[in-house]
């Protein structure tokens, strides 16, 4: 398996054996896409070097941020590219999509990975999180119930235990947010 970091490093300061480790890793998977679907071997070349080209547009920029994984952009791109070709060509048969990709650009795709990802980082900060506060920061910032239902609901006494509560269980969660982040 890849190291993700060490590969969008390379890849940001165009090592050409950062690409070629693309090719060794992800070639096979976008192929078989691409023949399970219309596609040709020679086609399946094509969308891996228009794939390629796209992360060598974006990703050596300075405001590029990956926000999923390197196999995830790569098959997404990958799978946009050969399914818009599929449209303008209306071969369009039948697609075995694990996820719904046919209709979405890649700025919407990347929006919703950035969404997923988010998510999947608030998950795994919750997971690290006491029992206490995950249910305290939920009842709190989701559920809509006004503060003073909430200190009813949650025993609280005065507003200041309720707010020293919430400072405990937000300091908790940065903490854990940095040290699952960095």
């Amino acid at each position: 398996m890849m190291d993700d970091d060490r590969t969008l490093n390379a890849l940001q300061s165009r090592n050409n054996a950062a690409y070629k480790l693309l090719y060794t890793f992800y070639y096979a998977g976008i192929e078989k896409f691409v023949k399970q679907n219309n596609g040709t071997p020679a086609d399946a070349e094509d969308v891996f070097q228009e794939t390629i080209m796209v992360l060598l547009e974006k990703v050596p920029k300075k405001d590029f941020v990956l926000t999923s994984s390197i196999r995830t952009y790569i098959t997404a791109i990958a799978h946009n590219i050969w399914l818009k070709r599929l449209r303008d060509t209306r071969r369009v048969t039948r697609f075995e999509l694990k996820y719904e990709l046919e209709d979405m650009t890649l700025t919407e795709w990347e929006q919703k990975e950035e969404k997923l990802a988010e998510r999947n980082l608030l998950q795994r900060i919750f997971e690290r999180l006491t029992r206490h506060c995950v249910i305290f920061l939920t009842k709190t910032f989701l559920s809509g119930a006004s503060r003073e239902q909430l200190m009813e609901e949650m025993g609280y006494k005065n507003s200041h235990t309720f707010d020293n509560q919430k400072y405990k269980c937000l300091e908790q969660a940065r903490k854990k947010s940095f040290t699952e982040v960095g």
